[in-house]
């Protein structure tokens, strides 16, 4: 549909040792990049892990405005604390409209599984209207048990998803079977 707005060529994939679960983002971002100029990433940790600043790479390269919206406090700090630019990262909740503006790409990787399925399928339209261009979720396919860790109690899985429910609500999706439970990247284009 909006084939004309860009050129897929255009798109930059850094070096890095992605997993097979970051690969299917590098597609989905690769396949259909819509000229994205602004990215939110919810929830993010370890700021000294590189490993983790895959995505952080795809967007310097590709020129794309990043932020990180983050709903522990303590993780905030520490980001900051190892070097994230304090502009970078904000805290807030997706749940929370307020605490974010719109994005031309929405990404929440592994989040919907921290959430109680209902009140994340109530919030979901709203979430959706603050992406402009795509929206990316990935989680565990199916049961994950997880408790809090590290003293964050939003660490804890509380949902578990699969990929037909995703189909249902207009989502294309991708199943990686890379360990049990394997894992959903679940994504809209708008």
């Amino acid at each position: 549909m909006w084939s004309w707005l860009f050129n897929k060529s255009d798109f930059k994939i850094p070096m890095h040792r992605y997993t097979q679960r970051e690969k299917t983002v590098v597609e989905v971002l690769k396949k259909n990049y819509l000229g994205v100029n602004s990215f939110l990433n919810v929830g993010f940790h370890d700021w000294d892990d590189k490993r983790r600043h895959w995505w952080v790479k795809i967007c310097d390269r590709n020129n794309i405005d990043w932020k990180i919206l983050e709903i522990f406090e303590p993780n905030i700090k520490d980001a900051i604390k190892a070097g994230c630019p304090k502009e970078k990262i904000s805290l807030g909740n997706i749940l929370d409209f307020s605490t974010y503006d719109d994005y031309d790409c929405v990404f929440f990787w592994h989040g919907p599984e921290h959430i109680h399925k209902d009140v994340f399928l109530d919030k979901l339209p709203d979430i959706e209207k603050k992406a402009n261009k795509l929206i990316i979720f990935g989680m565990p396919h199916g049961e994950e048990i997880q408790e809090a860790v590290y003293g964050n109690k939003y660490e804890e899985h509380v949902s578990a998803w699969d990929e037909k429910e995703w189909q249902e609500l207009g989502y294309k999706t991708i199943v990686v079977n890379d360990r049990n439970p394997g894992h959903i990247t679940a994504y809209k284009i708008k």
